[in-house]
C-alpha cells in the first residue's frame, strides 16, 4: 500500500474537449486524516420558516378565525428568531408583523361570531 495508485487517463472515458490530465493519489501506511466538518451556521431558516407560516397564517385569517394558532406561531418563530442572532432580522420582523395582522384578522371574526351567538342567544 505504498505505492500510489494511479486514476485511468480522462481521456479515456470523455471527449477530447473535456479531458483532464490523471490524477496521482498517494496513499500513506500509517494513519489517514480526515478533516472534521465545520458546523454551518444557520442563516435565517427560522426566519424564513416563521415568515412563510405568517403568510400562510395571514391569507387564511381573511377567510376564518381559524388561522389563529397559525398565527401564534408565527408570532413565537419570529420572537425566537429576533432573539437568535444568526437569524435574519429584516425576515423576522416582517413575519412578526404579518403574524401580527393575522391575529388581528382572525380576532375579527371570533369577535363577528361571537356577536351572531349573542343575537341567537338574545331570542
Amino acid at each position: 500500500m505504498t505505492d500510489p495508485a494511479v486514476l485511468p487517463p480522462a481521456e479515456a472515458h470523455a471527449p477530447a474537449r473535456a479531458a483532464r490530465p490523471a490524477r496521482v493519489i498517494a496513499r500513506d501506511a500509517g494513519a489517514v486524516s480526515v478533516p472534521t466538518p465545520r458546523a454551518r451556521r444557520s442563516r435565517g431558516r427560522l426566519a424564513t420558516a416563521a415568515l412563510g407560516v405568517a403568510m400562510i397564517a395571514l391569507s387564511a385569517s381573511w377567510f376564518s378565525a381559524w388561522a389563529l394558532p397559525l398565527a401564534a406561531l408565527a408570532i413565537l418563530l419570529a420572537l425566537v428568531a429576533l432573539i437568535s442572532r444568526r437569524a435574519r432580522r429584516d425576515l423576522a420582523w416582517w413575519a412578526l408583523g404579518l403574524g401580527a395582522g393575522a391575529v388581528a384578522c382572525s380576532l375579527f371574526w371570533v369577535a363577528m361570531g361571537l356577536r351572531a351567538a349573542a343575537e341567537v342567544a338574545a331570542r
